[in-house]
């Protein structure tokens, strides 16, 4: 795993683990919770930097990097957000999924139906943002493996958490919401909704864009 350090949400630096190429972060205890705005923005970013051409599948047993017991499946609530977790039951961390991170921080949601229909009209075959596997749009509305539903960046989320790291001054970022929404489902015209999916190619059959890994690099584009 990769060290990499972040801004705390009241004082000091907090380093998290990472294994890129499996997109999933350790915690140490209370980590995820002490995060500031511009931290979560930097671990958007941290992923996107060190995107992998192929992903790992998670074992189903996994241990604690710090004292080598079993950690366990767990199921948390944020809001009405329900996300999973692999917790080390001696409590010194957890192993959280990247998709299992945004959801925590509510800044995924489910396509409308409007866009999935549009979606479909477009593309053939998405990745799962949540194990990678590949979903075919005219069979599945869920990943036929981990049974995750289709799902995009938040944009109202991302700019929120942006509007606040403006606020507290840390970082002086601004950002135009339309362009961002625009940019999440793939950079169509503003005044051209009905074609927003058609630069994306079709796959004819392999992998397909991670949706979520999309609207990543979208944000990360427009911060740079």
């Amino acid at each position: 795993m990769q060290t990499l350090e972040f801004e705390g949400s009241l004082v000091g630096v907090i380093a998290l683990d990472f294994c890129f190429p499996c997109q999933v972060i350790w915690f140490d205890s209370h980590e995820s919770t002490q995060l500031s705005p511009g931290a979560i923005i930097e671990v958007f970013k941290a992923f996107d930097a060190h995107k992998a051409t192929t992903r790992n599948t998670l074992p189903s047993l996994l241990d604690c990097p710090r004292c080598g017991s079993r950690l366990e499946a767990t199921q948390d609530l944020q809001h009405s957000t329900r996300f999973t977790y692999y917790r080390c039951s001696w409590g010194h961390g957890r192993l959280t999924p990247f998709l299992q991170f945004l959801r925590e921080k509510n800044f995924i949601r489910p396509l409308t139906g409007a866009e999935l229909a549009d979606l479909k009209s477009k593309i053939r075959t998405i990745q799962c943002s949540n194990c990678g596997a590949p979903i075919d749009l005219a069979r599945d509305l869920a990943c036929p493996y981990c049974r995750s539903p289709i799902a995009i960046l938040d944009t109202e989320a991302v700019s929120k958490t942006l509007r606040e790291l403006a606020d507290a001054q840390a970082r002086r970022s601004t950002i135009d919401v339309d362009a961002l929404a625009d940019a999440l489902l793939t950079r169509a015209p503003r005044d051209d909704r009905a074609t927003r999916f058609a630069s994306v190619p079709d796959p004819g059959g392999h992998l397909g864009m991670d949706l979520v890994a999309a609207g990543i690099a979208a944000v990360a584009a427009l911060l740079r």
